[in-house]
């Protein structure tokens, strides 16, 4: 029964977890590269993270390549090592549309349904309006919240692009930004159905190939090297299979490795050179509602570009800094859900301050995952020893409520079920209120097990064991075990 201060713990040490980076705009001071690798490794100490691949970009090479723990299975972490880039992965689908439109085989202005006619949500007006620029910003009106529809892994872009037909607008189109996923598969079907070619084989052809990104892929299935994912079950990490929604591929699926995406990084702060034209490169990193541009965020007016991803399993970071003339990229084999909050954010706050010339935060700054896993297991370990209490004394409720009066007999039933009813209504209120928009009760019960297996786990001792209690005590209620006066063989 003691859930919601823990959620509410999660819940501060989410918003808490995140220190001060260094200013992009500063003026950029000399690389201490041997700072920098001992600020990695102390990061990495302090949150138990097994693997880390970095990249750092300086002018238009790749000027410090690093590698540090393991890939699984008895292998290093190399900056060869391919992962999955989670939502990083958009900024490529964004640039392949961008591409299509400047070849003039698509108007980013035009109505979705001008290539797709069949294209749906469930407001009919809505539908025509929404257009790929739309998607690209996420200010399409869609929103997680509006879109409770679970697709099996296998199913295809067109057929996640269909069952839009029902969701529901939480926004009107145009007014707002709202980050939504399946907006990205809506786009990744729109290049195959544009261009004529396979995601995977457009990628391939029109970015991966002419950048010399030879171990990038959109097609995930056919890689069998991909580092060894881990999740963290009460602050260690533990190995764990990544899942991949072939639907969401384009969404946040790609595999890459930290050498390639050093490459992507040099072109991309060009102004996507080589691949755009400098005319479709501005309007690619051109900022919109909520800082967003096309696949990327743009703060400080443009001074810094960045974007990140987060798989159950996998962690990556790509930052842009074009007064600088650098860029970084980490990738790490960890994803459980704290750690996108906590360790994510300060591993690649200390590295944007050294990479920016400026001292890195002090490394015993903000919580450690593993203390939050730590203090996770106590709770459990708390709330399990109450649980064998309170089953230990059910024989004597049994005994007590002949005593009782109906009414009160029904109070004490019902309670057992009130209580942990009110506990999941403060937890998912609080996680509603904490994601926002990207808050779906359906979906987000459904991955909850998978992005944080101890908090789901928590949740399960904290309210399984009264419901449990409960269903007993009304089947003694209603059998009339626990009714009438008690008899001399009654326990006291």
């Amino acid at each position: 029964m003691k859930t919601i201060p823990s959620i509410l713990l999660i819940i501060v040490l989410l918003h808490g977890g995140v220190v001060a980076a260094a200013s992009a705009a500063a003026p950029a001071g000399e690389i201490d590269y041997p700072a920098l690798d001992a600020a990695i490794t102390a990061q990495m100490s302090k949150h138990g993270l097994p693997g880390v691949a970095l990249a750092v970009v300086e002018g238009d090479e790749v000027a410090y390549l690093k590698a540090y723990g393991t890939a699984g299975r008895g292998r290093p972490v190399t900056t060869q090592t391919p992962m999955f880039i989670g939502s990083q992965s958009k900024s490529f689908t964004a640039l392949a549309v961008v591409q299509l439109a400047e070849q003039g085989k698509l108007d980013l202005n035009a109505p979705v349904q001008t290539y797709i006619p069949w294209f749906r949500v469930d407001d009919p007006s809505a539908s025509a309006l929404i257009t790929a620029n739309h998607l690209l910003h996420h200010t399409s009106g869609l929103s997680e919240a509006g879109y409770a529809v679970l697709l099996p892994d296998d199913a295809t872009c067109e057929q996640a692009v269909r069952s839009l037909a029902r969701a529901r607008l939480t926004a009107p189109v145009g007014t707002r930004f709202q980050y939504f996923n399946r907006g990205y598969s809506t786009l990744t079907y729109l290049v195959e159905v544009v261009s004529g070619e396979r995601y995977a084989d457009y990628l391939r052809a029109h970015v991966f190939v002419p950048l010399g990104m030879a171990h990038t892929t959109a097609d995930p299935a056919t890689v069998t090297d991909v580092a060894q994912g881990y999740s963290r079950f009460f602050g260690f990490p533990v190995p764990v299979r990544q899942g991949v929604r072939d639907y969401e591929i384009g969404a946040g699926y790609i595999i890459s490795t930290a050498e390639d995406l050093a490459r992507y990084a040099i072109a991309m702060k060009n102004g996507a050179a080589g691949l755009l034209s400098l005319e479709w490169g501005q309007k690619l990193f051109a900022a919109g509602q909520g800082g967003y541009g096309m696949g990327w965020f743009i703060a400080d007016s443009g001074a810094k570009i960045y974007h990140g991803g987060a798989n159950e399993a996998f962690r990556t970071d790509v930052n842009l800094y074009g007064p600088s003339d650098r860029a970084f990229v980490l990738l790490a084999n960890e994803g459980h859900q704290v750690d996108h909050f906590i360790s994510a954010s300060q591993l690649a706050n200390s590295v944007e301050a050294v990479v920016l010339g400026q001292a890195p935060p002090p490394v015993s700054q903000g919580w450690s995952v593993r203390w939050v896993g730590w203090a996770l297991a106590a709770f459990v370990l708390l709330l399990v020893i109450l649980a064998i209490r309170n089953f230990a004394a059910l024989p004597g409720w049994r005994a007590r409520a002949r005593q009782m009066t109906p009414a009160r007999r029904a109070w004490d039933v019902a309670i057992s079920f009130i209580i942990p009813t009110a506990i999941l209504l403060v937890v998912f209120s609080q996680l509603k209120a904490f994601y926002g928009y990207r808050f779906n009760l359906l979906t987000n019960l459904v991955n909850f097990r998978l992005v944080m297996p101890d908090v789901f786990v928590l949740t399960l001792v904290g309210t399984l064991p009264d419901y449990i209690q409960g269903i007993i005590k009304l089947v003694w209620a209603l059998t009339g075990q626990a009714s009438g006066p008690a008899s001399l063989e009654d326990p006291a």
